[in-house]
């Protein structure tokens, strides 16, 4: 058991030896550390950083007046038709309703429906609501 104590004891203390001697002392290693990280992000700064894609687009010549107008043009006959044609979310074109009749001829119709009603309903065939008509 001494042997095995003896032995953790040792290698302990080496351990911390080395981890002693590997720490740097005094303030002048620090401030030369400082320094240099200092100037390792001053050159970091200045090349493109993550996630920038190239820093410096490249340079596009500009397209005259007329080449613009050029190539607005089939563009703008295509569009034309696009806007004439259905539109989105127009499934079907809307629904063409029905002439209005005028004031006499709906009065009129009213009328022979109910004069056929009450001829029914004379000669029977209308059942009363407690009756069954069928």
């Amino acid at each position: 058991m001494k042997m095995l104590a003896l032995t953790v004891v040792m290698i302990i203390g080496q351990m911390l030896a080395l981890s002693a001697q590997a720490q740097a002392v005094g303030t002048d290693d620090k401030a030369a550390a400082r320094a240099e990280r200092k100037k390792e992000g001053a050159a970091a700064a200045h090349g493109p950083q993550m996630g920038e894609g190239t820093p410096i687009p490249e340079a596009k010549p500009k397209a005259s007046a007329d080449e613009r107008a050029a190539a607005r043009a089939p563009r703008k006959a295509a569009g034309a038709d696009a806007a004439r044609g259905p539109q989105m979310g127009e499934a079907e074109p809307p629904r063409v309703t029905a002439p209005k009749m005028s004031s006499t001829d709906r009065s009129d119709a009213r009328k022979a429906r109910k004069s056929d009603a009450a001829a029914a309903n004379k000669a029977g065939e209308i059942k009363s609501k407690g009756e069954k008509s069928y």
